[in-house]
């Protein structure tokens, strides 16, 4: 069972686990609808790729633009190239926070 608010008088109603569709409020005998948010895993996924490939362009501009000061443009492939092992997973904490917190937020909602 979960509990949700009327929207007319704004009291906690509860209601059976997967149900869905028209109601009356037992409070105030106004309909109200209820659905659920159902979380799309594939629409996770696809929200944590972008994320990640935002986190991984600005770490890589970050880098170029550090080199292009230092003078050192020839030197980005070979610096990317052995800093990479601490790059790829600070670029995958962003994604995976943003995973986790959409599960705990589903798992909070059944």
């Amino acid at each position: 069972m979960y509990e949700v608010q009327c929207p007319h008088c704004d009291k906690g109603i509860e209601l059976e686990d997967g149900v869905y569709g028209l109601f009356v409020c037992p409070h105030c005998n106004e309909d109200f609808s209820w659905e659920r948010d159902e979380y799309s895993i594939g629409d996770q996924f696809k929200n944590a790729g972008l994320l990640l490939l935002i986190t991984t362009s600005v770490i890589i501009v970050i880098v170029f633009v550090i080199m292009l000061f230092n003078g050192a443009i020839e030197w980005m492939f070979y610096v990317l190239a052995i800093s990479s092992p601490v790059l790829i997973p600070v670029a995958l904490i962003p994604s995976c926070i943003y995973l986790l917190r959409n599960w705990i937020k589903m798992l909070k909602e059944r």
